[in-house]
């Protein structure tokens, strides 16, 4: 399924500047792209785990029940992926429409130094829509069985923890580039420069993988090159399939999904639940770039 991309907030913590660009749309939106990276970017083989109820990570659960969602209706799975000793974490809501092996397909589509960016998922019940806070992403409706979408959410982890060296949206680099060229991806992309990084996060993962990159299906590709360009030289690498993970977001604390007057194990008592052992989010493996602090950003919610 495709999707455009409209904005209907613009939440922003701090290094996700929200300012409407003045340079026009080169398309008005960037569906054309969908088939060619879902055919050149192959699912990672993968296993799924649930975990016992009564648990759930505190990011999924602040983020749940800002949704007006109750942490109970939230079932937490485990997604190991071939190229990774560690799972991702993902909170699937009960009324969500897609299973969970959705997400998981799409995800695992995803070049695994862009995973490496982010922390836990959730795959949410309502209109289509979707948005990243601080590593966290969130997947409204089916938006979780495609995979533009999800490189979009992606790319503001990449650019919020300056992924590649520096925080995209405002750097000179990119900037410079924006200035050069005449025109910006998509309708979506003029919301805000942040949201110009993640539309050209996705032409230039289209331009990394696809045969004939995107001068093939675009004849005016031009317009927006230095742009997406850009990306494509300060990612490398981290544009295309292949490698291995090196995490760089722990996840949050696990804790449990039920509590009154403070005391969790009082009520899960009464009503005859009993909680299996907590289960053990931290990571098994090593590695050398974890971000213990870091600027608080959100970005935009979109509806698609």
């Amino acid at each position: 399924m495709k999707y455009a991309m409209k904005l209907i907030s613009a939440l922003s913590l701090a290094t996700l500047g929200a300012a409407t660009l003045d340079k026009p749309a080169l398309t008005s939106n960037l569906d054309y792209l969908l088939d060619g990276n879902t055919a050149a970017l192959p699912t990672t083989a993968h296993s799924i785990a649930i975990w016992s109820a009564g648990w759930i990570p505190q990011d999924c659960k602040d983020l749940g029940e800002g949704e007006d969602l109750s942490a109970t209706d939230f079932e937490v799975y485990q997604i190991t992926y071939e190229d990774c000793g560690d799972p991702w974490l993902v909170c699937r809501h009960k009324e969500a429409p897609n299973d969970i092996f959705a997400i998981a397909e799409t995800f695992g589509r995803v070049p695994v130094s862009i995973r490496d960016w982010v922390r836990q998922i959730l795959v949410l019940p309502g209109g289509n829509s979707a948005f990243a806070t601080n590593g966290n992403v969130a997947f409204f409706g089916t938006t979780d069985e495609n995979v533009d979408v999800v490189i979009h959410e992606s790319g503001h982890c990449l650019d919020g923890f300056a992924a590649f060296g520096e925080v995209i949206n405002t750097s000179e680099g990119f900037l410079a580039a924006y200035d050069a060229d005449t025109h910006v991806p998509d309708d979506y992309a003029r919301s805000s420069q942040a949201e110009n990084v993640a539309q050209n996060t996705v032409v230039a993962v289209y331009d990394s993988n696809v045969p004939g990159g995107f001068p093939g299906i675009q004849p005016n590709y031009t317009a927006i090159e230095n742009q997406y360009s850009y990306i494509k030289k300060i990612g490398g690498d981290a544009l295309i399939p292949g490698g291995t993970c090196n995490r760089h977001l722990e996840n949050s604390e696990t804790v449990p999904t039920t509590e009154v007057n403070g005391t969790t194990s009082s009520r899960l008592f009464r009503k005859g639940v009993v909680l299996g052992d907590k289960p053990d989010s931290g990571f098994r493996g090593s590695y050398d770039n974890l971000v213990k602090e870091f600027v608080p950003f959100e970005s935009g919610r979109e509806t698609f």
